[in-house]
This record gives C-alpha cells, sequence and structure tokens, in this order.
C-alpha cells in the first residue's frame, strides 16, 4: 500500500460524495461507491422509488434490501478506517472524539484492536480491563506511517446484532450472508461447510485475477493502441510539418530567384529608357532654342516693316538680312528612330509549361544532401548555465549553397568536459532568421567544456568553442506565513497565482488571501459556504491580464471569478459529467488567448473554456489520464501533471499525446505525486514533487535540469510541496503545504 499516496488523498478519499462531509455510518452500494448512511437514505426517500436504489455518483440501479431498511447495506469497514486515520492525521488541528465517552480531546489514543479512540481517562479505565491488556494502544501524536496501514486494513466486524464486538473470520459456502464470526458458526451453520475467511479471500483472490485478466488485456491493449494513435499523430504532424517547412523554403527560393529576374529586368528597362530620355531631352532642348532664335529674327523683321521709317528700313535692311540668312541656314532637325529604343519583354513560357504540367515539385520520401561547407563562430560563449541556450554564428562558404546545411541534414553537437566529465548529446539547430543559430545544452556538470557542431558527422570549420559551465542552483530568500486562520496564516495553502504588481495569491482554508512580495498581508476575499464568493477547498487559481482573478472551488465542482479587489463577478460549472460540468476539478491556468484550462480531476479531462466561461473544448479522459492535477500551455502544446503515473505528459492542442516523461522514485526526474506546474521566462518547466518533498527543473522536452529543496521545517525545505508560480523579476514562489508558509527563492 503507497501510504504517502494514501495519505495525501485521505480527506478526499473518506468524504461523502453528497454531503462532501466526512462519511458517517458509510455504506457501500454494488456499484461499489459509498455513501453516508443517512445521505442514502434522504437520496432514496426524494426519488419515490421503492424497490430500487439509484446511486448518487453513476446512478447504476440496485435492489433495496428485502427488509427495505437501508441500514442493511453492507457497511463499509474499509472507509471506516479511512476516517480514523483522517482523524488521527488531522488530530494536531482538531480535536477527537472519544470512542467510549464521546468527548472531544486532542490528548487522544487508538486502540488497534478496539479500532476506537480513548481519552485519557478512558485509557486509564480500558487498560484496567484484564481482558485487554494485550491490546496495543498508541497516542495519535506518535503515529508513523506503518501504524496508519494497520488503522486502515483494521478487521471487519459481524453486522449481525449482539454479534457487534466478533470479529468476522469464517466463510460459510451455503449460506447467502457467507460471512460469519465464531458466535454465527456456532448457532447457525452447524454442518454447513465452512472455512477460514484468509484461505477463502486467497481462492478468491486467483479467481478475481483470473476474471479480471481479459478486461486488463482488453485495456491494455486499447492504451496500447491510443499510445500508437498518439504516436502516429505527432509522426504525421512532424512529417507534415517538415513538408511544409520544405516547400516553403522551395517556394521562398523560387519567389526570391523570380524577384531577383524581375528586378534585373526592370533595372534594365529604366536604364535604357533613362538614356532614350536624356538624348530626346537634350534635342528638344537644342530645338526649342533655335525656335526662339528665328521668332526672335521675325519678330525684328516685322518690326521694321510695320513700324520703321523709310530711312530706317534703308539703314536697318543690310544687319537684318543677315540675321535671317543666318537662322534660315539652321537646319531642321529629323526624328531618329534609332533614338527610341525597341526593347520588348518575351515571356519565357517554358517556365510556365514546367509548373503547369509539372507543378513547382514533388511528394516523395525525403533523402540525405551532401554537406555544404560551412564555419561557426560562438557568439558570447564565455560562460552558460545548465539547462540555458547558447547563439551561434553559422554562414555558409559554398558559394552555389544559400543555406548552410539542409533541413534533412542531421546536426549534432558534442559537448565535452575536461578530464573525465563529459556529457554529449544530439540538438537541432534552430534558425533565428538573423543569420544566428539557437542550441539548447544542459550537460551534467561544472566546469570548463568544448561545443563542436557536426553536420551529418562531420565537423564543421571553426567549431569546437570553449564555455564554461555552472550548474543550476536557487537561493532562499524567505518564507512566510504559519498555521492559523487568521489573516496571513495558514491551513495548508493550496494554490499560489501572482498579478502584474507581484501579488502573491494563495488559496487556503476556503478562502483567498493577498500578500505584497515581500509576504505582508495585503487582503483577503471569501469564506466556507457554496453561495457566491464562498468556497469549500479553493485550489488552482490565476490571474488574467485585466486583473480578474479564477478560482477553482473544487468541493462546490465550480469556477468563480473575481475582480483584481476580491468582489464577485460570476461564476461557471456545476457537478456532473458534461462538458460545461465538473467533478473535483483541480489546477488553474490561462493559456496565451486569455482561455481558462480546467484540470477536471474527478472526470480525468483537461478542459478549456473562454474568460468568460463558455465551454471551448477537452481533451483527455480516462484512458490517457489516470489522476491529472495541473496544466499550463507552452506554444502548441499542453503539459499535464499526472500524479495517477507519476509523470509529465505533453499534449497537442487538438488532444492527442505527443511525450510524457518522469516515472515513480526519488531519483533525479523521477516523482512521487507531481502537483502544480509553472513555467520559467527561460522556459523551463517547474514541477512540485510533491512527496520527494522537493522543486524539479525540466527542459520542455523532459531532460531534467535541477532541483532544489529537501524535507524539513527550516527555510528552503518542505514539506509535501503543492504549487509553484513565478515573480517578475524571475524569483520563484512555492506554497510548502504541511509546513503552513510560502517561500521565495532567488531566480537561477
Amino acid at each position: 500500500m503507497d501510504i504517502p499516496k494514501l495519505l495525501f488523498n485521505l480527506r478526499e478519499e473518506a468524504s461523502c460524495p453528497v454531503c462532501k462531509d466526512i462519511l458517517k455510518d458509510p455504506r457501500y452500494l454494488p456499484c461499489l461507491h459509498s455513501f453516508c448512511l443517512h445521505c442514502l437514505s434522504n437520496w432514496h426517500r426524494a426519488s419515490g422509488a421503492q424497490v430500487d436504489l439509484s446511486c448518487p455518483k453513476c446512478q447504476g440501479r440496485s435492489r433495496v434490501p428485502t427488509s427495505g431498511d437501508l441500514k442493511d447495506l453492507p457497511t463499509s469497514f474499509f472507509l471506516s478506517g479511512f476516517i480514523d486515520a483522517l482523524a488521527i492525521k488531522e488530530s494536531d488541528k482538531t480535536q477527537v472524539t472519544c470512542g467510549n465517552c464521546d468527548k472531544k480531546s486532542s490528548e487522544t489514543s487508538y486502540c488497534f484492536e478496539c479500532c476506537k479512540f480513548y481519552c485519557e481517562e478512558c485509557l486509564i479505565a480500558h487498560n484496567i480491563i484484564r481482558s485487554y491488556k494485550d491490546h496495543r494502544v498508541l497516542a495519535v501524536k506518535d503515529f508513523q506511517e506503518k501504524d496508519y496501514e494497520v488503522v486502515v486494513k483494521r478487521p471487519v466486524f459481524c453486522s449481525r446484532k449482539g454479534h457487534e464486538k466478533e470479529e468476522v473470520k469464517f466463510f460459510c459456502k451455503i449460506c447467502p450472508e457467507n460471512t460469519v464470526c465464531q458466535t454465527c458458526v456456532t448457532l447457525d451453520h452447524a454442518g454447513h461447510k465452512v472455512t477460514l475467511i484468509q484461505e477463502e479471500a486467497e481462492a478468491q483472490k486467483i479467481e478475481i485475477a483470473g476474471l479480471i485478466q481479459t478486461p486488463t488485456d482488453n485495456l491494455q491493449a486499447k492504451v496500447k493502441m491510443i499510445t500508437q494513435i498518439d504516436e502516429d499523430y505527432a509522426q504525421l504532424v512532424q512529417r507534415s510539418e517538415d513538408m511544409l517547412r520544405d516547400l516553403d523554403v522551395f517556394v521562398d527560393n523560387l519567389t526570391r530567384r523570380l524577384q531577383e529576374e524581375r528586378q534585373h529586368i526592370k533595372a534594365t528597362v529604366e536604364n535604357e529608357t533613362k538614356k532614350s530620355l536624356e538624348s530626346l531631352t537634350t534635342k528638344k532642348t537644342a530645338i526649342q532654342k533655335e525656335i526662339k532664335e528665328i521668332e526672335s529674327a521675325l519678330e525684328k523683321a516685322e518690326k521694321l516693316l510695320t513700324h520703321s521709317t523709310d530711312a530706317e528700313v534703308v539703314q536697318l535692311k543690310k544687319p537684318l538680312q543677315s540675321i535671317l540668312e543666318r537662322v534660315g541656314q539652321l537646319e531642321p532637325f529629323e526624328r531618329d528612330p534609332e533614338s527610341l529604343f525597341e526593347l520588348a519583354f518575351v515571356e519565357n513560357n517554358k517556365i510556365l509549361e514546367t509548373i503547369n504540367d509539372d507543378g513547382i515539385g514533388l511528394l516523395r520520401f525525403r533523402s540525405t544532401t551532401d554537406l555544404c561547407e560551412s564555419v561557426a563562430e560562438g557568439k558570447g560563449l564565455c560562460e552558460g548555465t545548465v539547462g540555458r541556450e547558447a547563439q551561434f554564428n553559422l554562414t555558409t562558404r559554398n558559394a552555389a549553397a544559400e543555406q548552410c546545411y539542409n533541413k534533412n541534414d542531421n546536426v549534432t553537437v558534442d559537448l565535452t568536459g575536461e578530464g573525465e566529465q563529459e556529457s554529449k548529446t544530439t540538438f537541432l539547430f534552430n534558425d533565428n532568421k538573423d543569420g544566428t543559430y539557437k542550441i539548447s545544452y544542459s550537460p551534467n556538470f561544472e566546469g570548463k567544456c568544448f561545443l563542436s557542431v557536426k553536420v551529418n558527422g562531420q565537423h564543421i570549420r571553426g567549431s569546437p568553442f570553449s564555455v564554461v559551465i555552472k550548474s543550476f542552483n536557487v537561493k532562499p530568500l524567505l518564507s512566510f506565513g504559519k498555521e492559523g486562520t487568521n489573516d496571513g496564516m495558514f491551513m495548508h495553502p493550496r494554490g499560489l497565482a501572482v498579478n502584474s504588481r507581484d501579488e502573491i495569491a494563495v488559496t487556503s482554508d476556503h478562502k483567498v488571501q493577498i500578500f505584497d512580495c515581500k509576504g505582508n498581508f495585503l487582503r483577503s476575499f471569501g469564506h466556507k459556504g457554496s453561495d457566491k464568493g464562498q468556497f469549500q477547498s479553493p485550489r488552482g487559481i490565476a490571474v488574467a491580464k485585466n486583473g480578474n482573478i479564477y478560482v477553482v472551488d473544487s468541493w462546490n465542482h465550480r469556477v468563480q471569478i473575481f475582480d483584481e479587489d476580491g468582489r464577485y463577478l460570476s461564476m461557471f460549472g456545476k457537478e456532473g459529467i458534461l462538458d460545461t460540468q465538473f467533478k473535483d476539478p483541480w489546477g488553474l491556468s490561462l493559456d496565451s488567448n486569455g482561455n481558462i484550462i480546467v484540470v477536471d480531476k474527478g472526470n480525468k479531462f483537461i478542459k478549456l473554456f473562454s474568460s468568460d466561461g463558455e465551454f471551448l473544448t477537452k481533451i483527455g479522459g480516462p484512458s490517457s489520464l489516470s489522476d491529472p492535477v495541473h496544466c499550463v500551455q507552452s506554444g502548441d502544446y499542453l503539459i499535464l501533471s499526472d500524479r495517477g503515473d507519476n509523470c509529465v505528459k505533453v499534449f497537442t492542442q487538438e488532444g492527442y499525446l505527443k511525450y510524457k516523461f518522469g516515472t515513480t522514485g526519488m531519483e533525479n526526474g523521477q516523482f512521487n505525486i507531481p502537483a502544480f506546474l509553472s513555467l520559467t521566462k527561460s522556459g523551463h518547466l517547474l514541477v512540485c514533487d510533491h512527496c520527494n518533498h522537493r522543486v524539479q527543473v525540466f527542459e520542455l522536452n523532459g531532460k531534467f535540469v535541477g532541483k532544489f529543496g529537501k524535507e524539513g521545517c527550516n527555510l528552503g525545505e518542505f514539506k509535501n510541496p503543492l504549487s509553484v508560480a513565478l515573480l517578475s523579476n524571475g524569483q520563484i514562489v512555492v506554497c510548502d503545504y504541511w509546513n503552513n508558509r510560502i517561500h521565495i527563492f532567488d531566480e537561477p
């Protein structure tokens, strides 16, 4: 039994789905759902049915006991153990009721044989009884994990009146009520075939294992099929992206070449036109000058003939004659056809014919191309941090090549440390469109190392480059909060969010509290209830760009929206299985478009809503999600923590699983109940590793980068961190669930 996981879910497991309170006198139906006896009775009475009984959770129908009394439904002893374990777990905050005198006390002990709590006075009386001297009794404050397991697995007692203190130890193969105590065997089952219940349980476990084998195989086959479909989908998407990218490159090159040709022809036309126009302008200017001379000579002759005296005519005739003879000798200009360039654009119809006949390309399997001679230069590589990115200038030295490498080439980077330290990893370059290429690296060592670039296994000129690697590290700055219900205090804080003013919003104890970035309390809103603005165990929280605050009201199965001052605006969702309904929603975040991402934990879906609560779409489901907690968006993908599978899953926005990372364990990259997530400005993923008492840092491809925190109560130490957020300066805020406080760490 996974006790840490059990204790984490204990309150949820021990709560009635109808009233949401801790189960009282739990009874289970044939569908194996359990409810408080009085809740089940009220439900049945309200339905008006007589013989049939419907399950409030799954609506499965069963028969009312033959007695007509729901008290005769089977008692859920297993859940009774959960209820006792929860009382022990929360005894430091709430008083425990004595099983003998009903007195509430914080100084209580538990008897494993009696399955009861005893206050100090009743414990003395209990210990006096001689028949109880061998009973194991332990103070609730001294309970360890192994003790919780004993409580949960406590024995089952006979339900027959008068036999309530008799443990069920036998199985009768004849009677319908076949689990019986020793007294029942003696009184009612003489001559019946009776076996020890342990022996019968072992035999029936084998039978059950055989019964579940076929559906288990069917489930595994279908899950495997879903995984294969997801992989095929991702492969098809990748192939499509590759083909579209190659198409874009070819069309861009073709377009660029056509543009160059067009510019060349246009430049030639413009140049020839300019020369011809200049020639015509020169000729026009000369003719205009001669026109003015002739007009001037004719004007003088007219004046002489019209206005001059005879004496003036005789005197001026000779100079006028000279002028007229000179302008008369000016030869007229003739039009020179050769001065007009005779250029015409002749279409290259072969290009059009080729495209019309053959298109611009064909779809076929890709082939490897030859390596182009290139040179790479480092850009700012004197120092780097583990998990960060380096920039390279990568330019071609092959005049015939337009790119340094083909998109289909295998581009690798060798990262080699000095001495015996070495880490070699293959990466693809990201083209930054400015002559530089970005490459990510996450070595597992510190110190000086060398980066070298290869294309199709061959070094390109100019590499390797030296770089100094520093490990991922954070420093705790401060913590605030302590256990309590007053302002500035917490009773198991759950969700975190940061607004544009670096104010920190925390969900805890049926309310939301707001603090500044130094941990000073500012304001709060909400209290326990189910009306507007009230909460029942709020968890996920997020703040929109306009300041509105979105809060997951988990046990009220809804999301509520408040303004930045905590005034109620609206809400959406209610309990159910429809697209617009929830079952115990947990995580909440906002995508780049302001849409709301809600993890519907009970229904095992990720659901997206518009900013005003209109349902958009959902992904996941029981076939792909086990026990989802929190989901954040990164580009075209949705990143989800699934504590049931102890891993992080990455989905496309269409709902296909792209990949997942993480397994169960305590090593780097392993999880013990991954909880809430956050993304840093540098593109790293922070994961609250709840029961490993730490926060782990990953690249988005799942590669482990670093971690911080360990179990403890000192500054920088955690007891089950649950959620994480970031301030505008990069400082990391962590919600320390069991220590009832908030930590702030300096940025890495």
